[in-house]
């Protein structure tokens, strides 16, 4: 009986999967990607802390610059080489040793420099490679060092507040 009662259902749960399958009752959805956030979406307010910050960042950026504590391989500002103090991502591609977060995604997004972009090419990998060696982003130790730089900027900055 407990045989009978097993190959019915197994039967019936086949069948049930065949129907579904066939009648496309359980395909998979396609995934889409989310909507991207539209600058008119974006409030007057918000508009205006934007304009500002900019300004503070390449103010911010001057001043690094300035005392040679930063030298980006980037179209733009590079955001995270100014909240660490500055990088030589420059010097750090020339030294094959990694480049901070920011500049290892402007340089996969088309966006570095074009003094850079003239040493940059692709492995058969797909990897980009600077004169000949794979970009990579800074090791674990190195992102720590610079993630402790910026916590004793913090700390040293709101003292002078």
């Amino acid at each position: 009986m407990r045989r009978l009662t097993a190959v019915v259902s197994l039967a019936v749960v086949f069948a049930a999967g065949y129907i579904f399958g066939h009648l496309g009752a359980v395909e998979p959805r396609t995934a889409a990607a989310q909507e991207q956030l539209g600058v008119e979406e974006i409030s007057n307010d918000t508009l205006i802390s934007y304009v500002k910050f900019r300004k503070g960042c390449r103010d911010l950026l001057d001043s690094l610059n300035a005392e040679s504590l930063n030298v980006s391989a980037t179209e733009d500002i590079n955001y995270f080489a100014l909240s660490v103090g500055g990088v030589d991502a420059v010097r750090d591609l020339e030294e094959g040793r990694g480049v901070d977060p920011e500049t290892f995604a402007s340089i996969y997004a088309d966006r570095a420099s074009p003094e850079v972009t003239q040493h940059l090419d692709t492995d058969d990998l797909g990897r980009v490679r600077y004169k000949g060696t794979v970009v990579r982003m800074y090791s674990r130790e190195r992102l720590r060092e610079v993630f402790q730089r910026r916590d004793q900027i913090t700390i040293r900055s709101s003292r002078n507040n």
